[in-house]
C-alpha cells in the first residue's frame, strides 16, 4: 500500500538516512564528551598537583581513570538510546517481523545456538588476524597494543563487566535497534508516523541494504582499521539475527558470546598454537558456517515482508503491537544479566571484544 511519489520517496530516504547519520554523531558526541575531555580534564588536574603530566598519562591510574570513564559512557548511550528506542519500537519494521517469525522456537536452543556461533567466530576472527598479523605486523602491533588490557583487581572486574555486559547491550540498542530502523525506513520511504511499518512490503533487498548500513556505522564506531573490519562483517550477522528473530535480546546474546569468549583466547592459546594453523582456521570456520545454518534452519522464514491490507481492529486503530512487549525485548525479565552499553579495549589476542 504505496502512494508515494517519487519526490516523497527521495525526501523519505534522505531524510532517515540523515536520521541515522544523527544517531551515529551523537553516539560518538557521548563517547567523545566523556572519554575524551573527561581524560582531559583530569590529566590537566593531575598535572597542576604533582607538575609531571606524563608520568600521570602512563600510570595504572590513568588507564583505570579512562576505563571508569568509558563505563559512564556507556551507561549515559543506554540512558540515551534505550528510551529512544522504546518510543521508535511500536511503528518499527521489526515489530512487524514478529508477526511472521516461528513463535514456538525454543530459547535454550538459540541460545545455545548463539553461543557456538559466538565463541566460533571469536577464534575464527583470530586465526584470520594471525594471517594479517605476517602480512601487515605493524599495523597488527598497533591493534594488539590498542586491545591489550592491563586491569587489575576491582578494575579488572569492572573492565569485564564494561566488555561482556555493557558494550553488547548498548551497542546492540544504538545499531540494531536504532540505525538499524533508521536504515529500514530509508529503505521503504512510505513510512508514516500514523501507520509506522504495519503494513508496508519490505523486499529481502532493502532488509540488506539497511543491514549493511548499520552494521558499516557499527565498524566506524570502533575507530580502528582492523577491529572496525571484523566489526563490520559480524555486525552483519548480528542484524541477520535480530531480523529473523525479532527480538533484540538475540544479537545482544552473540555479542555478548563473541566478547566474552575474548577472555578464552590467551589461556586455550598454547592448546591452540599447538595444532597447525590451517587446521585451528577451518574447524572454527566450520563451527561457525554450521551454527550459522542451523540457526537459518531453526529461525527459517523469508527475509521479505509482503503487504498488509488496511484493517481496522475491534478498537478501530488498526494496532498490531503489544506495547507491554517493548522493553521485554531489550531486556527480558528473566535475564539479570542485561544492563547496558558501549565499546571498550578488550584482554585477548584473538578477535577481540566488539
Amino acid at each position: 500500500m504505496d502512494n508515494t511519489t517519487t519526490g516523497s520517496r527521495v525526501w523519505g530516504t534522505c531524510k532517515w538516512l540523515l536520521a541515522m547519520v544523527g544517531v551515529f554523531g551523537a553516539y560518538m558526541l557521548i563517547q567523545v564528551m566523556t572519554i575524551g575531555l573527561g581524560s582531559v580534564v583530569v590529566g590537566v588536574a593531575a598535572a597542576l598537583s604533582t607538575g609531571d603530566y606524563e608520568s600521570f598519562v602512563e600510570s595504572p591510574a590513568f588507564s583505570n581513570m579512562v576505563l571508569g570513564l568509558s563505563v559512564v559512557a556507556q551507561l549515559v548511550i543506554i540512558a540515551v538510546f534505550l528510551p529512544m528506542w522504546r518510543r521508535m519500537r511500536p511503528g518499527s519494521f521489526v515489530v512487524r517481523r514478529e508477526a511472521v517469525v516461528p513463535s514456538d522456537v525454543s530459547f535454550a536452543k538459540s541460545l545455545a545456538l548463539l553461543l557456538v556461533i559466538g565463541v566460533s567466530a571469536q577464534f575464527f576472527v583470530g586465526g584470520i588476524l594471525g594471517i594479517v598479523e605476517l602480512l601487515f605486523p605493524e599495523a597488527m602491533a598497533e591493534y594488539s597494543e590498542l586491545m591489550e588490557d592491563s586491569s587489575v583487581g576491582v578494575f579488572a572486574v569492572i573492565s569485564a563487566l564494561s566488555i561482556a555486559v555493557l558494550a553488547p547491550i548498548n551497542e546492540e540498542i544504538a545499531c540494531r535497534g536504532v540505525m538499524f530502523e533508521y536504515a529500514m525506513r530509508a529503505m521503504s520511504p512510505g513510512w508514516n508516523a500514523a501507520d509506522g511499518a504495519r503494513y508496508r512490503a519490505v523486499p529481502a533487498r532493502a532488509f540488506w541494504i539497511a543491514n549493511t548500513l548499520q552494521a558499516l556505522a557499527f565498524g566506524v564506531l570502533h575507530m580502528n582499521l582492523i577491529q572496525g573490519s571484523y566489526a563490520f562483517v559480524l555486525g552483519v550477522l548480528e542484524g541477520w539475527v535480530f531480523w529473523r528473530t525479532g527480538k533484540l535480546r538475540y544479537p545482544i546474546i552473540l555479542h555478548f558470546a563473541l566478547n566474552i569468549s575474548s577472555y578464552l583466547v590467551e589461556p586455550l592459546a598454547p592448546m591452540v598454537n599447538a595444532l597447525p594453523a590451517l587446521l585451528v582456521l577451518v574447524t572454527f570456520g566450520a563451527l561457525l558456517v554450521g551454527g550459522i545454518a542451523m540457526f537459518e534452519r531453526t529461525w527459517h522464514v523469508s527475509d521479505a515482508l509482503s503487504e498488509v491490507a488496511v484493517a481496522e481492529d475491534d478498537e478501530g486503530d488498526g494496532a498490531l503491537v503489544d506495547d507491554d512487549a517493548i522493553l521485554g525485548d531489550v531486556l527480558p525479565t528473566d535475564d539479570a544479566a542485561a544492563r547496558a552499553s558501549a565499546d571498550s579495549t578488550g584482554p585477548g589476542k584473538g578477535g577481540g571484544p566488539l
